[in-house]
């Protein structure tokens, strides 16, 4: 089963190009398909421009599924017929057909994917919908088919408002079942679940047979955030709290609050939010929400080529409260500039805070929690157990870091010994950073809190000193590792990259340029896990191997801006090794 798991993060690689994607300067997006989305759908995620999917996939590993996979799946399969589970058959045989299309490229044949792809992905109430523009959509109604009739699940062609289409239906106990419904309509596919929690109309909307009253294209809202954040156009995601707020207290008729109502009375739970549904929680948790109204994607470039791919993506975490934000902004810290080097080294992550601010933060966001004016009971108790709980005491908490603006580490390279019963480092390439208004006055408080440090003097010009004059350990291979003051700046470093980092950071000022930063290269790091593997004498399934090939760059930032806290990432992929 281990594998069949293996699998299926396969299928995840291969899709993370599409997520990049789908996080879609300027340019408006309009398509007739918007017309069918409810502009109140809780999720949202496209393709509105075509991706080239086969040309991306191309650049995967050409041995990321095995004879193994199949196997393994094979084996699932009959265990799950031995059980007479029929729907998990029918699943494990959906996955089988992927794993196959992606081991011999078989997409048009399996899926009807061509080499460019639009989709579209939301909700209609609780209700969700999977729309895709296919080259051949009728041969992934026929996959579906196909796996039906190995796991013996029902299906039958069906019409409604004359719009054709296939119920595969899924008995979940004796009383109920859920149907996945697809559907073709001018070579776009739709997929979608039909239960006794929706009605005909929120089927014939899902198949786009009837128009949203209050679409996504006559809301705008799908341009407003690609013009607001200078995205490329191509597509956007988004989790919108509005609407969930809205439905939880039901403060107005919705789709959504009448499926979470009948669920939730078919569990025998009826009763469950109706603490959310009174006159002053209506007021108060979409007033809470209005304030952090969504959770927003979207891709400032996308380029993808025979050799590699580029994706620039965006998540922002949007909020109109500016009182918070400000806070949050204050805190923000010292990154440096090696840190999000996607090309170069191996693994980099760096905090950026200014510890001193840490105290002040808490208190704000304590302050506007305990003194909102609430009506709604549920907010109203736990403003009562916040007021229990004084903040204040982190401020003696941080006061000796005060000063601190940031720490990082980050390693260009590293060597392990596996040789012995346990590993060793026998090398490393690497840099840790402290950042600091005073690195010197930071020193002499920690003299002051560890005597055996007192006699230790570090030069403020940037000389080293070795970290075995303060703390002997044993050596282990070319590790000696380096402690200096480097500007404003304390560092310790091992090898000859990070001892050039170390030099540059004496010209990097501490001024605040986030909260975090990362990097990562993906192969090298794998290379250290099979080579730690095969010292212990332990089997990698071959899925491991394979996907120890793929050359993948990564780097993040995060950051506290004006719309919200903003995370940016920039992901090279090239092809195979």
């Amino acid at each position: 089963m281990k594998k069949v798991l293996i699998g299926g993060a396969v299928a995840a690689a291969v899709a993370a190009g599409l997520y990049y994607s789908n996080q879609g300067a300027g340019g408006g997006a309009s398509m007739a398909e918007l017309d069918y989305v409810p502009a109140d759908t809780v999720f949202f995620a496209s393709q509105l421009k075509p991706f080239p999917y086969k040309q991306y996939a191309q650049l995967l590993p050409s041995d990321m599924m095995s004879s193994g996979t199949d196997e393994e799946l094979t084996q699932a399969i009959e265990r799950a017929k031995a059980q007479g589970n029929v729907n998990a058959v029918f699943f494990f045989e959906l996955l089988n057909q992927y794993e196959s299309s992606v081991r011999d490229g078989s997409y048009t044949q399996t899926w009807g994917i061509g080499n460019d792809l639009r989709y579209l992905g939301y909700a209609i109430g609780l209700m969700p919908v999977m729309r895709a523009e296919l080259e051949q959509p009728q041969n992934f109604i026929n996959t579906l088919k196909k796996a039906a009739d190995n796991a013996g699940v029902s299906y039958a062609d069906e019409s409604l408002n004359s719009q054709s289409y296939t119920r595969f239906t899924l008995a979940l106990d004796d009383s109920s079942s859920v149907a996945i419904i697809a559907a073709i309509k001018d070579n776009w596919l739709t997929v979608t679940l039909d239960s006794e929690f929706n009605n005909q109309d929120d089927l014939a909307l899902a198949l786009a047979t009837e128009k949203a009253q209050t679409s996504l294209n006559s809301s705008n809202r799908v341009n407003d955030y690609i013009n607001k954040y200078q995205w490329d156009g191509s597509s956007i995601s988004y989790v919108n709290f509005e609407a969930l707020a809205s439905a939880a207290v039901a403060d107005k008729p919705s789709r959504l609050s009448s499926m979470l109502d009948a669920i939730l009375s078919k569990m025998g739970q009826a009763q469950a939010i109706q603490a959310l549904r009174t006159p002053g929680c209506k007021a108060d948790i979409p007033a809470i929400a209005a304030k952090w109204p969504a959770i927003v994607s979207g891709t400032s470039n996308v380029k993808v080529s025979d050799s590699s791919a580029d994706f620039d993506a965006d998540i922002v975490i949007e909020s109109t409260d500016k009182d918070i934000l400000g806070a949050l902004q204050t805190v923000r810290g010292f990154i440096p500039s090696h840190v999000t080097n996607k090309d170069d080294g191996l693994f980099s992550v760096g905090y950026g805070i200014d510890v001193g601010k840490l105290a002040p933060l808490a208190n704000t966001v304590w302050s506007a929690f305990t003194q909102a004016e609430f009506t709604c009971e549920p907010l109203m108790m736990a403003q009562q157990q916040a007021k229990q709980s004084n903040p204040m005491a982190m401020a003696m908490a941080t006061g000796m870091a005060a000063g601190v603006k940031g720490i990082s580490i980050s390693v260009q390279n590293v060597v392990m010994d596996f040789s012995g019963y346990t590993p060793q480092v026998s090398d490393i390439d690497a840099l840790v950073t402290l950042s600091a208004d005073d690195p010197t006055t930071l020193i002499n408080t920690a003299k002051g809190l560890v005597p055996q440090l007192a006699q230790i003097e570090i030069p403020s010009d940037g000389t080293p000193i070795s970290m075995n004059e303060i703390m002997p350990v044993p050596a282990s291979g070319n590790v000696d590792a380096q402690l200096a003051i480097n500007g404003q700046h304390i560092t310790v470093y091992n090898g000859e990259k990070s001892t050039a980092l170390a030099a540059d950071m004496s010209s990097q000022a501490v001024d605040a340029n986030g909260v975090l930063g990362m990097s990562l290269q993906f192969a090298p790091m794998m290379d250290i896990v099979l080579e730690a593997a095969a010292s212990t004498g332990e089997e990698l399934p071959p899925e491991i191997h394979s996907l120890a090939k793929q050359n993948m760059k990564l780097s993040l930032t995060t950051d506290i801006t004006d719309n919200g806290i903003e995370m940016k990432s920039e992901t090279n992929i090239s092809k195979s090794k």
